[in-house]
This record gives C-alpha cells, sequence and structure tokens, in this order.
C-alpha cells in the first residue's frame, strides 16, 4: 500500500488522527493518540509506504506536537521493516 498525506490536512490534533485514521486505514478502535499511532504502524504486516508532503504546513499548525507526530513515525519506520516512511 501506498499512501500521500498533505501536511496541510493536519492543522488541529483532532483533524490529523481523523485524518490519519481515514488515510493510513487504521482499524475503528484507534484511540487517536500517539501512542495508538505507534501501535498501528509497528504492527502492519502489509508493505506500507507512506509520504509525507507540505510537512512545515503540519509543523506550522501543530508545533510540538506535530514533530511528536513525525516522531512516531520516524520510529515506526525503525521498528517495523513492512512500514517505510518518507518526508518531503
Amino acid at each position: 500500500m501506498r499512501v500521500e498525506l498533505d501536511g496541510r490536512k493536519m492543522d488541529t490534533r483532532q483533524d490529523a488522527h481523523r485524518y490519519l485514521k481515514e488515510r493510513l486505514q487504521l482499524p475503528e478502535h484507534y484511540g487517536n493518540n500517539l501512542d495508538a499511532l505507534h501501535d498501528c504502524l509497528t504492527e502492519m504486516g502489509e508493505k506500507t509506504r507512506v509520504t509525507l508532503v507540505r510537512k512545515q504546513a503540519m509543523l506550522n499548525a501543530l508545533g510540538a506536537y506535530g514533530q511528536s507526530v513525525l516522531a512516531v513515525f520516524r520510529d515506526a519506520a525503525a521498528e517495523n521493516p513492512s512500514f517505510i516512511f518518507v518526508e518531503k
């Protein structure tokens, strides 16, 4: 699976988690927080490549929380060989 995420769509924490749930096809029970995101990404068994475009827009809107989102994606990519994360 290949997914492109647009940083402009993540301008609040709530919007970010709603968008990630939709685009990454996360389970219904997804907890809408960074721990739940990490769990879902590291448990992905299907080869998945996620590309984040317009990263700066997300960082401008979310500040430190945006940096934490990036850290979760980077950590998950380091832990799960089926998950690839690309930043643009």
